[in-house]
């Protein structure tokens, strides 16, 4: 049972530990013989079930892969959406605009074409709802985890969901150069990637959300102009120094 500083037990808190990342089996992606790995770093899964391995995650994932863009969660809209842009493509609810034909024959969905790790590797909700209630404390805890995740999987573009996240991460990241308001090259456990950061998709405020529809005014004016100045980056000069 979660504690307060105090020691005691939170009340209607649970937590739930060990859920590993998503890795998409065709996550090392070159475009134009260039690598392009994405990896989306979000706060926590705000789910109850504990021990989830690699597999149990990418089924997870590839369950939401195959509903339609709105019978989606917020979150996962949002993804889908930055996923899109990352490759070069205008935003849309369509099927086909989330699918990558790889060497001109197989088709795969964007969300076997990416990784999705989480800052804390274990969640604390509220009962019966997947409302964080976790600390500071864990996501210091879990970091040396995330950096260790990205030493692993090398990406060349980090989507950072939420300003806790990036501030967070932020503690990890060397050799920072700023490209824009929402953008910058970095080091994180010595990897060299560009590092954009974003509100949640599913934030509160109307300003800051940007999952529910393609049309929000944050995910126009804001990831919009992000990632498709991250995208040219790859296409003109990817690897390049910090």
């Amino acid at each position: 049972m979660l504690r307060d500083q105090a020691g005691a037990p939170r009340s209607g808190v649970i937590y739930s530990a060990g859920q590993l990342s998503h890795v998409g089996h065709h996550y090392d992606l070159r475009l134009d013989g260039r690598p392009l790995r994405v990896l989306v770093i979000a706060m926590e899964t705000g789910r109850t079930r504990e021990s989830v391995d690699l597999d149990a995650r990418h089924a997870e994932v590839m369950d939401s892969a195959a509903l339609a863009f709105t019978a989606r969660n917020l979150h996962m809209r949002g993804v889908a959406s930055a996923l899109r842009l990352a490759v070069g493509r205008d935003l849309g609810a369509d099927r086909d605009g989330e699918l990558l034909r790889l060497d001109g024959l197989r088709s795969v969905h964007l969300f076997d074409a990416y990784a999705m790790a989480n800052l804390r590797l274990c969640s604390a909700t509220l009962e019966e709802s997947t409302k964080g209630r976790g600390s500071p404390t864990m996501s210091r805890n879990c970091l040396p985890h995330l950096s260790a995740t990205v030493k692993i999987l090398q990406p060349t573009l980090c989507i950072v969901q939420g300003v806790e996240v990036y501030r967070t991460v932020t503690s990890a990241m060397t050799h920072r150069h700023r490209l824009g308001s929402h953008l910058e090259r970095a080091r994180i456990a010595g990897v060299d990637t560009l590092v954009a950061a974003f509100t949640h998709p599913s934030a509160l405020r109307l300003t800051d959300h940007w999952g529910r529809l393609t049309s929000a005014p944050y995910l126009h004016g804001t990831v919009v102009p992000t990632l498709r100045a991250a995208h040219q980056l790859h296409c003109a000069c990817w690897p390049g120094p910090v």
